[in-house]
């Protein structure tokens, strides 16, 4: 009977070690996916898309923390809090994070501020403060509550834990976290900035001359098909200016009356006198 039990323990234990296995190497692929995506979309795109993603985390923060995590460099985040004297000048708190990591890939940006914030959250704290943010990641104690509610938690620190070179599944067991929601997470981003990548610029609207609305044509066009307000070269090289509204007979009102008689001629020019009214053959009355 023990024999069994411990069997089943051990196929237990291989079990989730073969699944913590999968989850990290999705999580390693999806990190690279986000990776070749800014390489082939510009970086500035995934700054805009991470920062997008932390803003109910990081508040107005979340650009140059995504910023500073990215490149390495210190992130100086400012805290203002009203004088606890009246008429006095309100306190500005600068705190300095200092990334262990050096430059990090994009995917590695979001692994690292994914797992900050379901550790912050599990403290009790959804908006942190720029201290908070830093205990999280670099080490540190943070308090919830007050007088005799009042909890302190120590954090081991996201980023140091990771430049000491330890896995993410490692880092994430430590917490006591499951890495799945933060595979999620990633592939969510990741699926987001593809159908961004794969979105045309342009209008999808059309005018009757097949241009896209929205290019250097107007989208209205006149009885013969060519745009409003088009300018530029034709085929003969010489320049064509843009045709108004038309006549019945297709003719750009200007040239002509802007009125027709039945023949197609304009209204105020006859046939053979221009100027005069034409009656319903096109002659002068």
């Amino acid at each position: 009977m023990k024999t069994k039990i411990a069997l089943a323990c051990l196929l237990f234990i291989i079990g989730l070690s073969h699944a913590q296995a999968q989850t990290t190497a999705t999580l390693t692929t999806e990190a690279s996916r986000m990776d070749t995506q800014a390489a082939s979309q510009g970086g500035s795109k995934v700054v805009d898309k991470l920062s997008t993603e932390f803003s109910s985390f990081l508040g107005a923060d979340s650009r140059a923390v995504v910023t500073g995590l990215r490149n390495g460099t210190p992130i100086k985040l400012t805290t203002t809090t009203p004088s606890s004297t009246a008429g006095t000048t309100p306190v500005t708190t600068t705190t300095t994070i200092y990334p262990p990591t050096g430059k990090m890939g994009f995917g590695n940006v979001f692994i690292s501020l994914a797992l900050a914030k379901q550790q912050l959250s599990q403290a009790g704290i959804t908006q942190p403060t720029p201290q908070q943010l830093q205990a999280a990641l670099l080490g540190g104690t943070v308090t919830t509550g007050s007088g005799t509610t009042a909890t302190t938690t120590k954090l081991q620190g996201i980023l140091t834990m990771r430049s000491q070179h330890m896995g993410w599944g490692q880092i994430a067991q430590k917490l006591g976290f499951k890495l799945g929601p933060v595979v999620s997470g990633l592939k969510a981003a990741n699926q987001g900035l593809a159908a961004r990548a794969t979105t045309p610029t342009g209008s999808g609207i059309v005018n009757a001359g097949g241009q896209r609305v929205g290019s250097t044509e107007s989208g209205m066009v006149s009885g013969s098909g060519k745009s409003l307000g088009k300018s530029g070269k034709v085929g003969s090289g010489k320049n064509e200016s843009g045709e108004g509204i038309v006549t019945g007979s297709g003719r750009p009102m200007g040239s002509e009356g802007g009125i027709i008689t039945g023949r197609g001629h304009g209204y105020g020019v006859s046939e053979g006198t221009p100027g005069g009214v034409g009656h319903a053959k096109g002659h002068n009355k």
